[in-house]
């Protein structure tokens, strides 16, 4: 691939990288609780991504997008398109009002828009029948159903958690219990930004990753690179920047600004999270972290009978529920500017 190209892949990647690195909300039940500082936990976080990227990054195999349109090939105008569609939602969300919003919702609808111009621009097999709408059902599914299953499970284990506190033999104990569930949370929200920060990558750098160009190794001096760490390293720095640069505002809206938390509380909320995403994908179902976290949060502070911002919940349904059509107004507009400049051969 022309060097050029190659470079202007790599931008974008980083680029895609920053979006999600300025939409990702995994430390906020530690700064909710008052375990990390947001400072922390902006700067924590970006170190795991980094490692989480370069390390657990490299078993990504698939294509962006390439499940919801049965496998078609993408030209670089689509994949382009895709990415810079996703950077541009991703960040206008996360700047404007520091709402949390989905990835794979961004890509899913980024992929439904540029399939359905697709035709429109000279590009043969696509058009809305390329779209396999029972994996966009699938999708779907998982969508509604894990949030109400996060729910369900964290109201469960805080449930439980309160009856243990209600044991407590004075204020003495009750700390003693919410310091034991502090270093829990730390660890466990390590562990989980780890798996997040390798997964999240692909969201990024997924097409750069299969190219020939990066499945041979880098040579510099004595030391050998392999080749498929270049696009992941910049993933990585790239979510981690765009974390400690933008992400403070996502990071404070979940937790400060729709329920009140404690460690104990915090941790059963992230416990719910970890479970649902283990199982889902286990099962190879592409659910949200975002979704389940926000209604594990919304669990806790049901059953402690503390106040919800309901304000600031409404304001996090709709933007869910407008990121699909907005994303594939993105994409549309990006595939159409872009298309001339990669006529198909």
């Amino acid at each position: 691939m022309d060097l050029l190209l190659l470079i202007a892949l790599l931008v974008v990647g980083f680029i895609v990288a920053f979006a999600i690195g300025a939409n990702d909300e995994t430390m906020a039940p530690a700064v909710g609780a008052r375990v990390f500082s947001v400072t922390t936990a902006v700067l924590l976080g970006a170190v795991i991504n980094v490692i989480g990227a370069t390390l657990l990054g490299g078993g990504v195999s698939e294509k962006v997008g390439s499940d919801l349109v049965s496998g078609n090939e993408m030209s670089i105008a689509m994949v382009f398109a895709i990415m810079i569609s996703m950077a541009i939602w991703l960040l206008v969300a996360s700047v404007s009002k520091g709402l949390p919003i989905s990835t794979t919702q961004c890509i899913v609808g980024a992929v439904i828009g540029v399939a359905a111009v697709a035709p429109f621009l000279g590009e043969e097999g696509w058009g809305i029948e390329a779209i396999d709408w029972l994996v966009i059902l699938q999708i779907l599914g998982g969508w509604v159903v894990s949030p109400i299953v996060g729910f369900v499970i964290s109201a469960a284990i805080f449930h439980v958690v309160r009856k243990f506190q209600r044991r407590a033999k004075g204020y003495a104990d009750r700390e003693r219990q919410e310091h034991v569930a502090s270093y829990g949370l730390a660890l466990f929200l390590v562990i989980t930004a780890l798996s997040r920060g390798g997964n999240d990558v692909a969201n990024a750098v997924a097409p750069l990753v299969a190219l020939p160009d990066f499945q041979v190794p880098f040579y510099l001096g004595p030391f050998v690179i392999p080749g498929v760490m270049v696009p992941l390293l910049i993933g990585g720095i790239g979510m981690g920047l765009g974390l400690i640069v933008v992400g403070r505002k996502v990071i404070k809206t979940l937790a400060t600004e729709v329920v009140t938390l404690s460690p104990t509380s915090a941790l059963s909320a992230s416990i719910s999270v970890a479970l649902v995403m283990f199982v889902g994908t286990y099962l190879g179902l592409p659910l949200s972290g975002t979704h389940v976290l926000v209604s594990a949060l919304i669990a806790v502070g049901w059953v402690s009978r503390g106040p919800i911002q309901m304000k600031q919940v409404k304001d996090i349904l709709i933007s869910w529920v407008v990121t699909v059509p907005i994303s594939a107004i993105f994409g549309v507009i990006a595939f159409v500017i872009l298309n001339p400049f990669f006529p198909t051969p």
